[in-house]
């Protein structure tokens, strides 16, 4: 019969033990940084990774990247006392956010019934403009044909 591992013992001392504690030092900072900023600007700015003592973040678009470039030596004082990285510098990316594509692009036309198109059929024949009349019967002619 097998003997079960501890995910512990598995996990001590691998690469996944380093990954899950960069991830963890990465959830870390990104709350620190979330705190430190002015809240406009939190709402711009994310954590991107912390590389060589650098914080890396990134901006929505250039003008939050500008804002937060003001903020960096603060941001760099106060995210050293919490002791949880050694930073120097700030580095600040502009990428902006993710959009995910919406599941229908267009919403199809609605049918139109026989009798809204023979009611724009009486409206042109009472109009006196030409090119109303004409336009008003294409109108009643494109609705009833989808």
């Amino acid at each position: 019969m097998n003997n079960p591992l501890q995910i512990r013992k598995l996990l001590v001392g691998s690469q996944y033990s380093r990954l899950i504690f960069r991830a963890r030092t990465l959830m870390v900072m990104e709350a620190l940084l979330q705190v430190q900023l002015p809240t406009p600007l939190k709402e711009h700015c994310r954590l991107l990774a912390i590389r060589d003592e650098t914080l890396v973040l990134a901006a929505d678009s250039p003008v939050w990247a500008a804002r937060l470039r003001f903020h960096a030596p603060q941001l760099v004082k106060q995210l050293n006392l919490s002791q949880t990285v050694k930073l120097r510098t700030v580095r600040i990316r502009v990428r902006p956010p993710e959009r995910v594509a919406p599941a229908q692009c267009c919403k199809p036309m609605p049918q139109r019934s026989k009798s809204s198109t023979a009611a724009l059929q009486q409206l042109a024949q009472i109009v006196s403009d030409p090119g109303l009349k004409t336009a008003i019967l294409r109108l009643a002619n494109r609705q009833f044909s989808r």
